[in-house]
């Protein structure tokens, strides 16, 4: 008795931490809960027009696009205002993304207050309330020490990518962030044997992510193989769901099983999805063991600026992303659950359905950190469970599973706080450089806030081949890293200048004898200087600047 007491104490104990730092992190980046307003996310559009009767969002055509022969082309006007990755059909935008968002959240809200719910406030609802339906899933699989409670509570609050997932805020991980919750949901009616709310929310995941499908899935099979006469409780709610989701399609393109993808406004070889089996050997590299950078500086564990180069077939869409198995070491343990008979029983579809649709995701070609949200969590789920299994068999493994969790949790913490494109470093500095200090006892390895300095260095200017890059000087870490290099183009040696995505360039005479150069940032203007022999070669505007001195000069 006296340890459930103490277990339901860590439980709660560790959900108001998860809640502070989940509120945290949607906030990090500068994006603060707005109330009482109509806002302009997609999904607050999508509300509004729920509300108001009808399918579209309320943000009219540019008439300009509407003129184009094919406005949806990815190369067609691109000039023009366009609202990137919705659908626009028959003069009117929609979205491609599920609506069991705008189903759940937003449309509810708007019709209680007339005003629009925050995005970022409606992404820390449903990744808590998927962490805490996770949390008393595997409380109900398996009993635990409170010790042992807490580890596994902080791997699945941190070890999912959900840090990640809340460190910007749009649309997209607003429908993964949906489908996370529902399937949390789901599994936590599904092991109670409570069918009926379980098929719903098996239902609404797909609502939020069509693919989603493959859990719900794998769900009435296991009910269909150990007590048929529950399948019709657990099916008549996801078919009602389904079923919907048919009259919405059907409503807005004419056909029940059109998402919108055929009319989506993207980028190149972005709006369609299209399952190749060339695609599953570098999805595979990308989505489980695509490795990470290590610094000296906060935060010390980096997800690569670019993805790492492996052969992938052309049109294979791509950005930066870190291997499952680096977020979540003791993830392999969820195939554990075959070999565990009271867990196969239970659970048997968490690591069955994971795995299928990690094999639907390589399928598309279409890598990216946040779809490791819809096989991440429920694999980690399964793991925990194996892993306290084998824990009360031999201790000695708390050690090893322990070690894990505290590496997977600092690096999705990490991966949190630097995002995909550093919004916090490039929205909210000075909030980042303070946090950075408490973890920075070291004067050259904390991170400064537009740190003065005035480096020399020298190269030669050798002709070569074109696109040949060579770099001379950097201040701060990717994604905002100021870098100063050499590049050819067609025959001619230019000296570059780049911040931010943004490059001022200069042409330079080819010279077999080491040409010196000097690099300064002026605080007060916020600009880089590059000069040589005291001319001045390169002025660049960057604004703010964050840099440890570590991380400030030339290339080595």
């Amino acid at each position: 008795m006296a340890r459930t007491g103490a277990k339901w104490i860590v439980f709660g104990i560790l959900s108001c931490l998860v809640a502070t730092y989940y509120k945290w992190e949607v906030r990090a980046t500068g994006t603060d809960f707005v109330w009482h307003q109509d806002l302009t996310g997609y999904y607050n559009y999508l509300a509004q027009g729920f509300v108001a009767g009808h399918l579209y969002l309320p943000v009219e055509p540019d008439p300009k696009l509407l003129a184009l022969p094919n406005p949806i082309d990815p190369k067609a006007g691109p000039e023009l205002p366009k609202l990137f990755d919705a659908v626009l059909y028959k003069r009117h935008y929609y979205l491609y993304h599920g609506a069991g968002p705008a189903v759940m959240l937003f449309a509810p809200y708007r019709l209680l207050t007339r005003h629009d719910m925050p995005e970022n406030y409606a992404l820390w609802l449903l990744c808590l309330g998927g962490f805490l339906f996770y949390a008393l899933t595997l409380m109900r699989l398996v009993e635990m020490r409170p010790w042992l409670l807490a580890v596994m509570l902080v791997a699945l609050a941190c070890c999912t990518s959900i840090p990640f997932l809340m460190n910007r805020i749009w649309v997209y991980e607003l429908a993964i962030g949906g489908g996370y919750f529902c399937i949390a949901a789901a599994l936590f009616f599904y092991v109670r044997q409570w069918f009926i709310p379980a098929g719903l929310m098996f239902g609404l995941a797909v609502s939020c992510r069509p693919h989603l499908i493959i859990v719900g899935a794998f769900a009435v099979i296991a009910v269909a193989i150990s007590n048929r006469r529950k399948v019709v409780p657990l099916v008549i709610p996801m078919a009602v769901v389904g079923g919907l989701i048919a009259l919405y399609n059907f409503a807005r393109f004419g056909n029940p099983l059109e998402f919108g993808l055929t009319y989506q406004i993207t980028g190149p070889y972005q709006g369609r999805v299209i399952p190749r089996l060339v695609n599953v050997i570098p999805g595979l590299f990308y989505n489980l063991i695509a490795g990470i950078n290590v610094s000296s500086v906060f935060p010390w564990l980096l997800m690569p600026a670019s993805p790492r180069i492996v052969p992938r077939p052309p049109e294979y869409f791509i950005e930066p992303i870190v291997g499952a198995l680096w977020l979540a070491p003791f993830l392999p343990l969820g195939l554990g659950v075959f070999f565990i008979r009271k867990l196969r029983e239970a659970i048997w579809i968490v690591p069955a359905s994971a795995l299928a649709i990690l094999f639907f995701i390589t399928l598309t070609g279409l890598s990216t950190q946040r779809y490791e949200v819809d096989f991440l969590p429920p694999m980690v789920l399964a793991a925990l469970a194996v892993s306290v299994v084998l824990i009360e068999r031999q201790r000695a493994l708390a050690v090893v599973v322990v070690i894990c969790v505290a590496f997977g949790a600092a690096l999705n913490a990490s991966m949190g706080i630097t995002g995909p494109y550093g919004d916090i470093v490039r929205n909210k500095p000075a909030r980042f450089v303070k946090v950075a200090g408490f973890f920075s006892p070291i004067a050259r390895l904390r991170p400064q806030l537009n740190p003065a300095f005035d480096e020399r260095f020298s190269s030669p200017v050798i002709k070569g081949y074109d696109h040949v890059r060579k770099d001379l000087f950097f201040a701060g870490q990717p994604p905002l890293r100021y870098e100063v290099f050499l590049d050819q183009l067609e025959g001619k040696a230019v000296l570059v200048s780049s911040f931010n995505n943004a490059q001022v360039s200069h042409e330079l005479p080819f010279s077999s004898q080491p040409v010196g150069f000097e690099a300064r940032y002026v605080p007060q203007t916020g600009e880089a200087i590059v000069t040589s022999d005291g001319t001045e070669l390169l002025r660049q505007k960057i604004g703010t600047l964050v840099a440890a001195p570590i991380d400030i000069g030339p290339v080595r």
